[in-house]
């Protein structure tokens, strides 16, 4: 039996600046339209994504991804899960 061991995951909303993650999960808290919409802009697993600002409070955070930059609330932010890329 396989055991994930999940201490080098964090969410995208708790990750360092400018450190390169690959996304891990996405959870489905947000619902399934919100999942798609996700899979749309590019945040599937195995993604490389970097978090390139956090707003004065952490409540809107900037990231690039597949070239392109984004923007996320922290709601979003908490339910992608990603791994530090060494």
């Amino acid at each position: 039996m396989k055991c994930d061991v999940k201490e080098n995951y964090t969410s995208l909303k708790s990750a360092n600046l400018n450190t390169k993650f690959k996304v891990v999960k996405v959870h489905e808290n947000l619902g399934i339209n919100m999942l798609r919409r996700l899979g749309d802009l590019g945040i599937v697993e195995g993604t490389e994504i970097s978090v390139l600002k956090k707003s004065f409070l952490g409540k809107t955070l900037l990231v690039s991804l597949n070239g392109y930059t984004l923007s996320f609330r922290d709601n979003i932010a908490k339910i992608i899960e990603v791994k530090k890329v060494i």
